[in-house]
């Protein structure tokens, strides 16, 4: 890309040269080219799991070829013949057959969508594939906004909400550039401690490893959690949260830390607050497990704590276990005392 000044910026969502969905600050500047049905063909053999880190992604093959549905400046039509080498191509719109400049048609729709949340409003571009269904529509949106604090969202076309159907783009009316309103809410923030008592004196050596593995009744989303404050001086090292009961998986957040006594979330609290970059989806009855490993000053620790705790919301936490939590953390005592989520 080429780097545009802010009056010329326009976020755009359109498929790279992956056919993985990209947002680009600038379509006037040197953005992927479009690929050849046969091109795409082969991407497709060999990238088929789908690539659920990019809200936009979508597995559907955009082919031009005999019988597909495409968009010209006349509205929605279906190809009769075309010849890859030619620059025309012959489409039937509303049952009359014209012949289009190449250029003139395409198989994708850009839609204008206003993301309004917390009473800040932002705007984007969406580029679908004509066959996009509104189903597709609504899970791709939901997906980006799961990435983000949103809770929930709605979906509005034409001032009613979107209907969760296989309608694709023609049978919606939805034409390029027409616009769609999503509304997000977000949750409601808590925190869970999960033990009674804290006291000083837990130790650190190079590679200590302290984990806890929990579960919960109901889905949720996970903020970050609280790591103890040193009693002084500095303490830094690594926190990080991933699915299962293990402190070594892959993890799904990894985060460098650094902080003192100076640092702690509320006055004599010992705890410091970390928070993610995003929040993550927590599913009810999964594992998942908070990782810190830390090198310095001695910390507080917490104990007297208990498998299962209840906390607001009509949450239920049941602690456990982590695999690899080698330097005495358990669900008596130890780090990782503090638990922030959202419902």
């Amino acid at each position: 890309m080429v780097e545009a000044s802010q009056d010329e910026r326009t976020l755009v969502w359109r498929s790279d040269e992956d056919n993985t969905w990209r947002l680009y600050a600038n379509t006037q500047r040197n953005l992927p080219p479009r690929l050849s049905p046969e091109e795409l063909e082969k991407i497709a053999e060999k990238k088929k799991e789908k690539d659920t880190a990019n809200p936009f992604y979508t597995a559907k093959e955009k082919k031009e070829v005999k019988g597909a549905l495409i968009h010209t400046p006349k509205g929605y039509g279906i190809i009769q013949s075309f010849k890859p080498d030619s620059s025309s191509i012959t489409v039937r719109v509303n049952g009359v057959v014209e012949e289009f400049s190449r250029d003139e048609v395409s198989n994708e729709v850009p839609v204008a969508i206003t993301f309004v949340n917390k009473g800040t409003k932002r705007e984007e571009v969406a580029i679908f594939p004509v066959q996009s269904t509104a189903k597709d529509i609504l899970q791709k949106i939901e997906e980006d906004q799961s990435q983000e604090e949103a809770i929930s969202c709605q979906i509005f076309w034409k001032g009613k909400e979107l209907p969760k159907t296989s309608e694709n783009l023609e049978k919606l009316g939805i034409t390029p550039f027409c616009k769609l309103l999503v509304l997000s809410s977000v949750g409601k923030s808590y925190s869970v401690n999960r033990f009674k008592n804290k006291y000083s004196g837990w130790g650190y050596g190079s590679g200590s490893v302290d984990g806890i593995t929990f579960t919960v009744n109901k889905n949720m989303r996970l903020n970050g959690f609280g790591i103890y404050c040193p009693e002084s001086g500095t303490i830094s090292g690594t926190a990080l949260f991933a699915e299962g009961d293990d402190c070594n998986a892959p993890e799904l957040v990894r985060m460098e830390v650094s902080f003192s006594r100076d640092d702690e979330d509320e006055p004599e609290s010992r705890i410091y607050r970390l928070n993610f970059p995003r929040p993550q989806k927590i599913k009810a009855g999964e594992k998942y497990t908070c990782t810190v490993m830390l090198n310095g000053a001695s910390t507080n620790y917490g104990s007297n704590g208990t498998e299962t705790v209840p906390a607001d919301g009509d949450v239920v936490f049941t602690f456990s276990h982590a695999n690899g939590s080698e330097n005495g953390t358990e669900t008596d005592s130890g780090q990782v005392p503090t638990l922030y989520y959202s419902l």
